[in-house]
């Protein structure tokens, strides 16, 4: 008998416990002088044997339910004893071009042919494209043929080092395993750069697990179609022809929900053409067909849709004429840096003031540097654009008044802050949020800007400090309002109070700042199957998601037709040692595994206790 996890047995010397117990057990009392006895000569009171009986009993069972659990967790195992089959995984392939006319029936039969000829092992099946899953874990061949029969081809594109991963990972507690892979061995399965979900990408296999192929695939022609545009008055798209002959076809367009006539084209061998439609101007959906009912049936169309160029709308109030109010701010926010594009508008307290909630409601973020020209019937609808989620940076400035802040935003207590001078320079606190995350190392550039003045505030309760001075006072300050949040920077941002806009930091701070109050760029919207964002079905064609429209299309590397044999196959897979576990520990984990005496050793303790409890509870 040998154990898997031996430190474990160390536990068996709480079995001292008991013994000891045992005995030092006396039932002896105290003696008590008593008259009427104190004549009477001494002796002892033997125990009966039935009560040492008892003792005993409880003794063992003690002792017996400490040594199983002890022995449970070292993991025992029989070292000599035989092992059993080992495991073979199938993997088949269920990427599109798979469903390419009668090939993927071909894959069946030699997964199926694959789980005859492994008699004997136990069998799992993954499917592969993107990614690879688990359809059937390690178990009977009955459950592989029934797994087999719940694989279909997908949208997804080729790649191998998903299945070689997930294979590893079921094979990892194996000393030999086996796997079979089903594949029509298109080359652009081993290009590395993969999805996300693939990891590195790159095809490495354990050189412990054999590697067997079955080519299911077949020489065949392929017409697809990519690379679709919208432009003014015109749609475009681009159908390749990956076989060696010339192919003519016929391509269709439907725009908005309307087809438009088909065009027959001629496209050259191993060759695109590009195929023009006249199309009114606004369109908003495009997708484009070619007839190919010999090829791969994924890639015969393709779509597109017009991103929304709806930018963020950002609401400068100042004090001063509108041409003139942050001045920095509105040149810092029309920066485009990175691709970051925000509809700015700059507008004084009267022209604010005169606003319809409707008017409002249409900023995404609201920068108030000054109160001049404010009053009070602007309050109901500011709170209510707050509470609808939208964003308010407040300006430290020297006309912003804070009675009239706080009136407006209803804030109670009323703000009351303090003049503070040679504040000194600014340090985040909280690098970690969204406004300074992206500063990261570069952090340390806001020690270069002087703080002349600020406004020195007692954050109280529902305040969040993001950033402070050197002298401990809050220079950045979040607070939430129903579904929205402000933001207040307790100095100017219009060179007053500082040389904060004189330095590089004070770009990035301001974009960074709104956009965490809610003006975000437009978002992606085309996407690869196997790049959908989360809740989108990876499936090809044109889906709202959302308050956005989304076009997906297939990975266009999956239509092309140039395949490896099965001696290339192999030699192009990276054999690793990756397995840091020696041989034996590796072996005795997976004899350990099959045999399981530790579920036998804890019932038996179980056992034990039942027992004790049995008998100590008879008096």
């Amino acid at each position: 008998m040998s154990f898997l996890t031996p430190l474990y047995l160390a536990g068996a010397a709480l079995i001292a416990l008991p013994i000891i117990l045992h005995l030092l057990r006396r039932d002896v009392a105290p003696p008590v002088p008593f008259t009427a006895v104190s004549l009477l000569r001494r002796s002892p009171v033997e125990r009966s044997r039935r009560h040492r009986l008892r003792d005993l009993i409880l003794l063992a069972a003690r002792i017996s339910a400490l040594v199983l659990l002890a022995g449970s967790f070292a993991r025992p195992y029989l070292a000599g004893a035989p092992g059993t089959t080992r495991t073979t995984v199938i993997a088949v392939d269920r990427s599109f071009s798979m469903a390419a006319p009668a090939r993927f029936e071909r894959a069946r039969t030699l997964a199926r042919e694959a789980i005859d000829q492994a008699r004997g092992d136990r069998l799992a099946v993954i499917a592969f494209d993107d990614r690879a899953d688990v359809i059937a874990r390690p178990g009977s061949a009955a459950d592989a043929r029934a797994a087999l029969t719940m694989i279909a081809p997908g949208f997804g594109g080729t790649r191998y080092a998903a299945a070689f991963d997930k294979a590893a990972e079921l094979l990892t507690d194996e000393e030999h395993g086996r796997l079979v892979v089903v594949t029509d061995l298109q080359r652009s399965g081993f290009d590395q750069t993969a999805a996300p979900s693939t990891g590195s990408g790159q095809a490495v296999l354990p050189e412990e697990i054999d590697l067997s192929v079955r080519d299911a695939g077949a020489e065949t022609h392929n017409l697809s179609v990519g690379n679709t545009t919208i432009d003014r008055r015109q749609v475009t798209a681009t159908v390749r022809n990956h076989g060696a002959e010339p192919r003519a076809a016929d391509v269709r367009a439907t725009i908005d929900g309307r087809a438009l006539p088909a065009r027959r084209v001629t496209i050259p061998a191993n060759d695109a053409a590009e195929v023009a439609f006249d199309a009114p101007e606004g369109v908003a959906r495009l997708a484009v067909a070619v007839d190919d009912p010999e090829g791969y049936v994924a890639d015969n169309e393709a779509f597109s849709v017009t991103e929304s160029r709806a930018l963020p709308r950002i609401l400068v109030v100042g004090g001063g004429p509108a041409a003139t109010a942050g001045f920095y701010l509105t040149r810092a926010l029309e920066a485009n840096v990175e691709g970051t594009d925000f509809d700015v508008r700059a507008v004084t307290g009267s022209a604010f003031a005169a606003l319809t909630p409707e008017q409002l409601r249409s900023q995404s973020v609201i920068v108030l540097l000054s109160t001049h020209g404010l009053d009070r019937r602007i309050g109901e609808p500011l709170r209510a654009f707050l509470n609808a989620g939208g964003g308010l940076l407040v300006a430290a400035a020297p006309d912003l008044d804070p009675s009239l802040l706080s009136t407006l935003l209803g804030w109670d207590p009323p703000l009351v802050p303090k003049d503070l001078r040679n504040a000194g320079v600014l340090a985040a606190t909280d690098l970690r949020h969204p406004v300074f995350r992206p500063f990261d190392a570069l952090a340390a550039n806001f020690g270069q800007v002087v703080f002349d003045r600020a406004w020195q505030i007692d954050p109280g309760d529902g305040w969040r400090v993001l950033a402070r001075y050197t002298d401990g006072a809050a220079a950045l300050t979040e607070r939430p309002v129903g579904d929205g949040r402000v933001l207040l920077f307790t100095s100017d941002l219009d060179r007053r109070w500082n040389d904060f806009p004189l330095h590089p930091s004070f770009v990035p701070f301001v974009q960074e700042t709104v956009r965490y109050l809610g003006a975000r760029p437009p978002a992606v919207s085309a996407y690869l199957v196997a790049d959908v964002p989360p809740g989108v079905q990876p499936k090809p064609g044109i889906v709202q998601a959302g308050n956005r429209v989304l076009s997906i299309n297939v990975d266009p590397r999956e239509s092309a037709i140039d395949r490896v044999s099965p001696l290339e196959f192999q030699q192009m897979v990276t054999r690793s040692a990756a397995r840091t576990r020696p041989r034996a520990e590796r072996l005795a984990q997976q004899i350990e595994g099959q045999q399981n005496y530790w579920r036998y050793g804890l019932m038996l303790m179980l056992a034990a206790l039942v027992a004790e409890a049995f008998v100590g509870s008879r008096t």
